[in-house]
């Protein structure tokens, strides 16, 4: 049987049962990211009226959002297909199937709280294909996150090679772009020469019990080979490559949205609204980013000669489009794929990781 310990943490003695994600701490984070939102909100509100802001939605042209939902759901494919490139060509996991769980992340981050469809993209993957977890959390959150950040490197040196980077915001992109350099840097240097034997022989894991070591040693080398991208240029360079079309097609949904309110900016703009609008969406300060999103996008469409209450009207539209398409999409692939809501709010013991599951058509 499964149950929890005082602690919070759960245990389990029983095949198959599942373990509640959220424990008896979720009231007071869900408190806690409820009091930032409003926080952001009432600084949005302090900076430009919200009723007018929202008298904007009415008036814009939303048959542009069409095409641009249309190009954020195919930035996604091109996304899932670089993680397929990141699993290694030996494991022949359907595109389909990956591209359902893509969607039903995107759905679970956008609804539930602190990245959860993270959680549930490396939970479902890991027992529908039988790929060990600490290789698929090395997939998608050390080597998609490094490699994003090269992808937008290269995107920002482009913004900046166009002068849209307006002088005011130069520092603080070009300090984000010198930590994901280091970062990646950190990341090779890991996927090449890390070796569980050096750590077994260092401090704490000398301490270990004979069993405890060759089980860390077990994770540790699936985890190292879960970076084979960053490792092999054969994987990183058509990886990287779908990555730059895949955010470039993000960057048509902010500029489609755009011709929907009318704003006037050209498509390096645009580059910056897309990484400025992912960068602190990424952060789980409140649920899907609600708060930080429309404020840090409404700032920076001023900066770029928008009137501030047209920039917040574009920030809200966008967001709840997107919140909206993304839970639409998310729930279609949840049928297509059979996943039942327990499977995205439960995680199982690893015993039931054994059992079979049906795969995606």
């Amino acid at each position: 049987m499964l149950t929890a310990e005082p602690n919070g943490v759960a245990t389990s003695s029983q095949r198959g049962e599942r373990v509640p994600v959220l424990n008896r701490l979720v009231p007071a984070r869900i408190w806690f990211q409820l009091a930032f939102t409003a926080g952001f909100i009432a600084l949005l509100a302090w900076r430009v009226d919200i009723g007018d802001a929202l008298a904007t939605l009415p008036e814009a042209n939303w048959w542009w959002a069409v095409p641009g939902l249309l190009s954020f759901s195919l930035a996604k494919a091109f996304h899932t297909w670089r993680w397929r490139i990141f699993l290694g060509d030996h494991r022949q996991v359907p595109f389909t199937g990956l591209l359902g769980i893509f969607f039903v992340h995107n759905m679970a981050n956008a609804v539930l709280l602190l990245r959860a469809g993270d959680v549930l993209r490396i939970q479902t993957t890991s027992q529908r294909y039988k790929i060990p977890r600490s290789e698929m959390t090395a997939t998608v959150i050390v080597v998609e996150t490094l490699l994003d950040g090269l992808t937008f490197v290269l995107l920002l040196a482009l913004a900046f090679s166009l002068g849209a980077v307006p002088d005011i915001l130069q520092i603080t992109f070009l300090v984000m772009a010198g930590l994901a350099l280091f970062g990646l840097l950190l990341g090779i240097i890991g996927a090449r020469w890390l070796r569980p034997g050096w750590l077994m022989r260092a401090y704490p894991f000398r301490w270990f019990s004979d069993d405890a070591k060759a089980s860390a040693t077990s994770i540790i080398e699936r985890f190292v080979e879960g970076l084979r991208a960053l490792r092999e240029p054969r994987l990183a360079i058509p990886a990287l490559a779908l990555s730059i079309v895949g955010w470039l097609l993000e960057v048509c949904f902010y500029m489609l949205f755009g011709k929907a309110f009318g704003l006037d900016l050209g498509f390096a703009d645009y580059l910056l609204v897309m990484m400025v609008a992912n960068f602190v969406v990424s952060i789980p300060i409140t649920p899907s980013g609600i708060g930080p999103y429309e404020v840090a996008t409404q700032e920076l469409l001023v900066r770029l000669g928008v009137a501030g209450t047209l920039a917040a009207g574009y920030a809200i539209g966008t967001h709840l489009a997107l919140i909206i398409w993304i839970t639409i999409v998310g729930l279609v692939s949840m049928w297509a794929l059979k996943l039942r809501p327990g499977e995205i709010f439960y995680l199982r013991s690893p015993e039931a990781d054994t059992q079979p599951q049906p795969e995606a058509r």
